[in-house]
């Protein structure tokens, strides 16, 4: 009998639009992954992913994969909520 391995992530925020973006960047890749592994992926509000695996090593590769995305939003969001809203004035050398 074959060992599986598993790990389980739950994303849960306020920001709907961040889960909306996560999800779409993260459902492609479920369905690209080795024949040893499977992804389980629900989006309720929070996102839920499930990675198992028959080998350790596919196992740590998705994970990192996966909280590479993760990261990596998280941070474009952070960056998005310390922008100063810019709004364009005119210079004293803009024609009207």
């Amino acid at each position: 009998m074959a060992r599986e391995y598993e790990v389980g992530l739950k994303i849960t925020m306020s920001d709907s639009l961040f889960i909306k973006s996560l999800f779409s960047s993260i459902f492609p890749d479920t369905h690209d992954v080795p024949r040893e592994c499977r992804i389980i992926l629900n989006n309720q509000e929070r996102i839920r992913i499930i990675i198992s695996c028959r080998r350790i090593n596919l196992l740590r590769a998705l994970l990192n994969s996966y909280l590479s995305v993760i990261s990596m939003l998280l941070h474009c969001l952070e960056v998005l909520e310390d922008e100063p809203t810019k709004t364009p004035t005119r210079g004293p050398t803009d024609p009207d």
